[in-house]
């Protein structure tokens, strides 16, 4: 479970809960269950949580993963000049086709994770979820223009 930092906000009337930036918050959209009594004005954290797939740490083999096929087949390509063998699953992200890279060998997971993100002397990738919505992955870019 991934959390984000809190949110401090005050209890408004009516179950609203009011946070810094303006933004009003129905308690219901929070959560079904009844709120506990709370004096109004009363200050309130909310603590965002997430399960988080992780597509870099190599659980079930799966050492990547982009939206983007092309980008996966040249790294599984990649991987294989050296010498790690990679497939390409797909999934779902956020209702995104996602392209995985799957190293069927526990061996060599770690070193398929240094070669595409975690050592310098690698291709120095990061996940298209870092880049704005829709827009290309620059660090692929970047290692395939030479830079």
């Amino acid at each position: 479970m991934k959390r984000i930092k809190p949110l401090i906000g005050k209890y408004q009337k009516f179950r609203k809960i009011k946070l810094p930036s303006g933004k009003i918050i129905d308690r219901q959209q929070i959560g079904d269950d009844e709120p506990p009594r709370i004096p109004f004005d009363s200050e309130i954290e909310i603590i965002p949580a997430f399960e988080e797939k992780d597509y870099l740490a190599g659980r079930e083999g799966i050492v990547w993963a982009t939206y983007d096929k092309r980008q996966a087949e040249i790294i599984r390509d990649a991987l294989s000049t050296q010498n790690i063998s990679c497939e390409i699953k797909n999934g779902f992200l956020r209702s995104r086709r996602l392209y995985m890279l799957r190293i069927p060998e526990n061996r060599d997971i770690h070193s398929a994770i240094d070669f595409i993100w975690r050592e310098n002397s690698g291709l120095r990738l990061k996940p298209d979820w870092e880049y704005p919505a829709g827009s290309e992955n620059k660090s692929f870019r970047k290692w395939t223009d030479g830079y």
